[in-house]
């Protein structure tokens, strides 16, 4: 069986398990990988997806918007030929619709909410922050509106006020592993079959005015948000 060849986009916890996923699964064939990374950064998790890509042997490109410009970028994705899918998982970079149209079946994002609540870069923290009773994770089609594209895929799963951050992280990477075992088994008929998200419940994830560790308790994290408006206030 032909195998999908693919252009993969991924940053920090996430885009390491997408990329953990994509090396295991038979179907697919990983043309280039697209991440960006900092030998001297001193966050453990920020160069999670080159660490993960090196041993490949893969081509790895490093996105960091200091030395690769907009053009650049594009330059990178569209002189790769005979791509099938674009995936991409807690990218931080757009994409152009010349960049979208590249792929010959389709282009593709996971993101770590059930969309069309918790658009942007912190949707696990806003979800816990707000007491959001269940997570998820969707995969949805790409578009140049920020998490705006056709449902494909979701996962959901009830939380509890005792359970710690860094477990339903890794309940959500596990989430978006499952999802990329699905989507491979029939791209073509996931992407035909998109749900169009209702933009009159959408919501975004800013960044929070606090910060979260590993070791917090769902309770943790709705008790800081609340000490946090009482400062505003």
């Amino acid at each position: 069986m032909k195998k999908f060849r693919i252009l993969y986009f991924g940053t920090w916890g996430y885009g390491k398990a997408g990329l953990e996923e994509l090396l295991r699964n038979a179907n697919v064939e990983i043309v280039k990988i697209f991440t960006k990374w900092n030998p001297e950064s001193q966050d453990p998790y920020y160069n999670q997806v080159y660490e993960t890509a090196k041993p490949t042997g893969i081509e790895t490109i490093n996105t960091e918007e200091s030395g690769l410009s907009k053009t650049d970028f594009e330059k990178e994705i569209l002189k790769v030929k005979d791509i099938d899918i674009i995936l991409s998982c807690c990218f931080d970079r757009f994409f152009s619709d010349q960049v979208l149209k590249h792929p010959k079946i389709g282009a593709v994002n996971i993101h770590p909410s059930l969309l069309p609540k918790y658009r942007g870069v912190k949707p696990l923290e806003n979800a816990l922050a707000n007491n959001e009773p269940e997570i998820g994770v969707t995969l949805h089609v790409l578009t140049k509106v920020m998490d705006a594209g056709d449902i494909l895929i979701q996962k959901k799963k009830l939380i509890n006020g005792d359970q710690k951050f860094g477990d339903l992280y890794n309940l959500q990477c596990l989430q978006a592993k499952q999802i990329i075992n699905e989507f491979f088994e029939n791209p073509v008929h996931y992407l035909n079959s998109g749900i169009e998200q209702n933009e009159e419940n959408k919501s975004f994830a800013p960044r929070l005015p606090f910060s979260i560790s590993d070791s917090d308790t769902v309770n943790d994290i709705i008790n800081k948000a609340k000490q946090n408006r009482k400062i505003d206030q």
